[in-house]
């Protein structure tokens, strides 16, 4: 009985830590070469490719991991004066570089913890889009993680979690949300119906024109 009193209870402490973590939103596909890794955005998980300015240390994964999945991989840890001292920022998105073939990949957990607390938190199964290899660019963006409750010195970790990956390892690196501007929205193609009835509208117009035209010289 006592065993069962203690389960429960974790269960709801985990379950009140959860709550108080900000939810994270995804972003994306964003357009190309708008966002780049570079050492004033950092890799916190990434490929070896990664440039980051000295110090500042990044967990290094595999391309066609083990098993296809990335399970809960941890980054190093961090300070919040060193993170808001790089991105120059409190605010920062996190930027996603995807390496896959033509096979879909997921991304289902992606968390910042600060002093080992949950604060930030992505907990969505999402598929990335297939075809697609890293160039050194965010294809999608985590929004937004914030540090400004936090103190100087207090510790930051990133958690993150594909349970199917493929190809080249990911890069993800931090990029400062207030010296940015957020991604502008996807262009959206008129769907054919909505250009028959523009074409048909200009017709009509013409047509009503050159009426007016004629009786006009006939007058």
């Amino acid at each position: 009985m006592y065993k069962k009193i203690l389960g429960l209870a974790v269960l709801l402490v985990a379950g009140v830590t959860a709550s108080y973590a900000d939810t994270i939103t995804l972003v994306g596909p964003i357009a190309t070469h708008d966002y780049q890794q570079t050492t004033n955005n950092p890799c916190v998980i990434g490929n070896p490719s990664c440039s980051n300015p000295v110090g500042f240390d990044v967990t290094t994964i595999p391309a066609n991991p083990a098993g296809g999945t990335y399970n809960m991989v941890a980054s190093p840890t961090y300070t919040v004066s060193q993170i808001e001292t790089i991105v120059g920022s409190n605010a920062f998105w996190v930027g996603i570089d995807i390496n896959q073939t033509d096979k879909p990949q997921t991304l289902d957990y992606f968390a910042m913890k600060v002093n080992g607390v949950v604060v930030d938190l992505f907990s969505t199964l999402t598929s990335v889009p297939a075809s697609n290899n890293g160039n050194g660019y965010a294809d999608y963006l985590l929004e937004t993680f914030k540090l400004a409750s936090f103190a100087g010195t207090d510790s930051v970790q990133f958690i993150m979690n594909m349970p199917l990956a493929n190809d080249g390892a990911e890069q993800f690196f931090l990029i400062g949300a207030v010296s940015t501007t957020p991604p502008p929205p996807p262009a959206t193609t008129p769907e054919p119906s909505s250009l028959l009835l523009f074409g048909t509208g200009l017709a009509a117009a013409a047509g009503l024109a050159r009426r007016r035209v004629v009786s006009a010289l006939n007058k």
